[in-house]
Order: C-alpha cells, then structure tokens, then sequence
C-alpha cells in the first residue's frame, strides 16, 4: 500500500526540517513556505493531509489558505491540521471553537509527536489500494 503523503507548509526551514525527518518515518513529505507555493504543490500533487502554520507570510495567512481550500470544492476534503507557537493557542481555540476557520484541529510547535501522530491518522485520507 502507498504511503500517505502529508503537505507541510511553514515558513520556518529549521522546522521544515525537522518535522520531515520525523514525518519522513510514516509518511511521504512535501512542503511548501508560504500560501502561493502550497497553491502550486496542490496543483502538482494532492496531498493526503496538510499540516498548515497559522503565521506565514502575513499574521493570518494559514487561516486565510484554510479557508480558501475547505470553500474550493477540489481540495474542499483533504483535512488540515494547524500548527501555531504556543502563545497563540488561545486565539487559536477560541477561533476554532468559533467556527472561524473550518479545519480538522491544531497544535502547537514544537508538537508533542504522540499526540499529532494520534491526530494525523485519525484524520488523514488514506490512498485507496491498488489491484
């Protein structure tokens, strides 16, 4: 069976980083550092899941790249995960609590890996098995 792939979009490369070689483990990783690239990465691959920074090129552009993926019927199903500095959880909460952006959960960063692999595999879209 394939491995599902999961889109990681943050601006921060010592990050990026780090989370592929742990990702890298379960999943196939693309990333993306901002809301233009993960656009063009969609466009070449869909991903099974995406793990979006909220703070990207501008304060709310992971809200804004979520919304704008759950209104678009073509990428309207691929769960999205949030991933935020701790000193944002609390907006972050009570936007979602909101309903303000339409996403599958977040966590902060650093993450604690038991709980977003707990996250990722209750939430990710598994490639359908071949033959």
């Amino acid at each position: 069976m394939a491995r599902p792939t999961i889109l990681l979009v943050d601006d921060d490369p010592v990050f990026v980083d780090a989370m592929t070689a742990v990702l890298s483990k379960r999943y196939n990783t693309r990333s993306a550092a901002d809301g233009e690239e993960a656009m063009s990465s969609l466009i070449e691959h869909r991903p099974d899941l995406i793990l979006l920074d909220v703070m990207l090129t501008y304060p709310s552009e992971g809200y804004d790249l979520a919304a704008a993926l759950k209104k678009d019927p073509e990428t309207a199903g691929i769960p999205i995960i949030m991933l935020t500095g701790v000193n944002r959880v609390f907006e972050i909460r009570s936007r979602l609590e909101k309903g303000w952006v339409d996403v599958e959960g977040f966590h902060t960063k650093p993450p604690d890996f038991d709980t977003l692999f707990e996250s990722i595999e209750k939430h990710i879209h598994r490639p359908a098995s071949v033959g």
